[in-house]
């Protein structure tokens, strides 16, 4: 099922206009369909007609390819947790990735189903229920800037259901805080958002500096803040999917990256710079910033 997003158009007289995108609009079709030609072409269709085939393995330069986990015929079902409060980015841009790999079936579910109101008001609409999704192959949790909605007890029980059957669970930013509290987390190692990442400790996790890490060979893994959802999903992609469909994916996007500053984490970040998110997020310096809904 495919998820909606409801742009808020606020005029001088504060009227509203909604309009709906849809995540299944023709010309995301038309992307989509022509993502999937492509890679099948490049991998000889074996991903697309089921077949394995060792050029999946190889690359044209005469260079190596990894091949993923997953075989190519294999289906991926992948569930993404939609929530109040939750941040847009956290998960729009793995699922990007994410609907581009062959065999790959996405779907967004929150507690009731129907909308929900993101971070600054966003609307996405169209979610599944969680307790009609029986199981999911991996399940993503992102985070947002208020997690009161999922660190309630019924979202909670939801999350903690669909993770322990999954075959690989995941987060990006400070979503692993919501899977630590679940308990699913226990003695695992994890990253998190930079401002929030020892509050983890909390939550019985291990908290973890870096853009991706994974435990377990793999079954666990999580990306650091907002934007290492890209990163984070990437290097998903290539672990089940292999690098050919990864880079396949990362050229059709254009994912090149190149920020006009370099202060995207503390360690690389102006003093003065710090200073600025310390006094909006009170104890981030230190790992320790508080949100509504973590203790």
């Amino acid at each position: 099922m495919q998820g909606e997003i409801i742009l808020k158009d606020h005029n001088e007289n504060n009227a509203a206009k909604e309009k709906r995108v849809s995540l299944d609009h023709s010309r995301r079709k038309i992307l989509k369909l022509g993502s999937f030609a492509a890679l099948g072409a490049a991998m000889g269709g074996a991903a697309l007609l089921g077949k394995t085939t060792p050029s999946l393995a190889k690359a044209n330069s005469g260079g190596t390819f990894y091949p993923g986990k997953l075989a190519p015929n294999e289906t991926l079902n992948i569930l993404i947790v939609n929530y109040d409060g939750g941040t847009l980015l956290d998960f729009a841009g793995p699922s990007e990735i994410f609907h581009r790999l062959p065999n790959t079936h996405v779907r967004y579910a929150s507690l009731n189903g129907g909308d929900v109101t993101l971070e600054f008001g966003v609307k996405y609409g169209n979610t599944e229920r969680l307790v009609d999704i029986e199981k999911t192959d991996l399940i993503l949790v992102p985070g947002g800037s208020d997690l009161s909605a999922p660190m309630r007890p019924e979202y909670q029980a939801q999350i903690r259901r669909l993770a322990e059957s999954a075959k690989y669970v995941t987060s990006v930013c400070n979503g692993s805080l919501v899977l630590a509290a679940t308990g699913v987390l226990n003695g695992k190692r994890s990253a998190c958002h930079w401002a929030f990442i020892n509050k983890l400790s909390e939550y019985g996790a291990i908290p973890v500096s870096e853009r991706f890490v994974e435990d377990d060979n793999g079954r666990f893994m999580s990306g650091g803040g907002v934007t290492a959802g890209i990163d984070f999903a990437l290097r998903v992609a290539a672990k089940l999917r292999g690098e050919k469909a990864a880079e396949f994916t990362q050229l059709a996007i254009e994912y090149d990256p190149a920020p006009p500053f370099h202060s995207g984490h503390p360690r690389d970040a102006r003093p003065e710079v710090i200073a600025m998110v310390d006094k909006v997020l009170p104890g981030a310096s230190s790992g320790l910033a508080r949100i509504p809904g973590v203790r």
